[in-house]
């Protein structure tokens, strides 16, 4: 009877951690999986900026998935049956904000700097005229300058 105990327990003891094992593999292959989603698909360039936190296993088989990316906190969903993984609608249509943001910023810098090159270039032709004798506005110096009367 002990015998058959011991084998039991055994046995029970090599499943429980054939099982542990398994549930850890699957923890590394959802984070591994979302850190290339958020190095390759998500964030191109960014790949030195991702850092994956945790994965936690769900009650419906899913791994919810956490993690850095560039500064922001992530969370994605792996799906071990299917080795896909889903950041969802919501976090794409935030980093489509960020980049309207940037781009907006991008074209107030533009703006600007081509406001400045426009006085620059008035400038220029303010002394280029000023050079050739000629007026701010273009005009001779000689025309521009009242003559005299004489009696």
């Amino acid at each position: 009877m002990k015998k058959i105990s011991l084998v039991i327990l055994s046995v029970a003891l090599a499943l429980t951690a054939l099982n542990g094992c398994s549930t850890e593999n699957a923890t590394n292959r959802a984070k591994e999986a979302a850190a290339r989603y958020w190095q390759d698909k998500a964030y191109p360039g960014k790949s030195y900026d991702v850092q994956v936190i945790e994965a936690e296993k769900g009650d419906d088989g899913m791994y919810k998935v956490k993690g850095i990316v560039d500064g922001e906190t992530r969370v994605g969903s792996f799906s071990p049956e299917s080795e896909t993984f889903s950041e969802g609608y919501y976090s794409m249509a935030h980093e489509k904000g960020k980049r309207v943001a940037e781009l907006e910023q991008e074209v107030k810098f533009y703006k600007e700097k081509s406001e400045s090159l426009e006085k620059d270039i008035f400038k220029l032709k303010v002394k280029l005229n000023t050079l050739q004798g000629k007026g701010a506005d273009g005009d001779d110096e000689e025309n521009a300058k009242p003559t005299k009367k004489t009696n």
